[in-house]
């Protein structure tokens, strides 16, 4: 079974919601992402994400609404240089669909 996750990528004022479709855990995704930052040196939200999303080999995706299937949500957060991870508990499907975080690891690489 695949372990589905999200990412959400703030930067500036804008919002860019990606989709991966296996190997969501911290030490699969959560490490990717990371790998990625470092390589590409910069918290440049444009570039982060054109990074992960241009090549399809690697399925991360763009997204236009929260997946209810996820099992982990991250976000990177440019504008404060981090790497948050947390496991998803549930969802609160009101108005649209919102993740309940539960435990919550973060995954900041080292400091520019």
């Amino acid at each position: 079974m695949s372990t589905r996750c999200q990412i959400k990528v703030t930067y500036l004022q804008r919002e860019v919601l990606l989709y991966h479709h296996w190997d969501g855990y911290p030490e699969g995704v959560g490490a990717d992402l990371i790998r990625r930052q470092k390589e590409l040196n910069t918290w440049n939200g444009n570039i982060l994400v054109n990074n992960l999303v241009k090549d399809i080999s690697d399925e991360y995706e763009i997204a236009f609404q929260v997946h209810t299937d996820i099992d982990y949500w991250y976000e990177i957060d440019c504008n404060r240089k981090t790497i948050r991870c947390w496991k998803v508990e549930g969802y609160n499907l009101s108005d649209h669909a919102e993740v309940i975080k539960g435990e919550e690891t973060i995954l900041t690489p080292t400091q520019q």
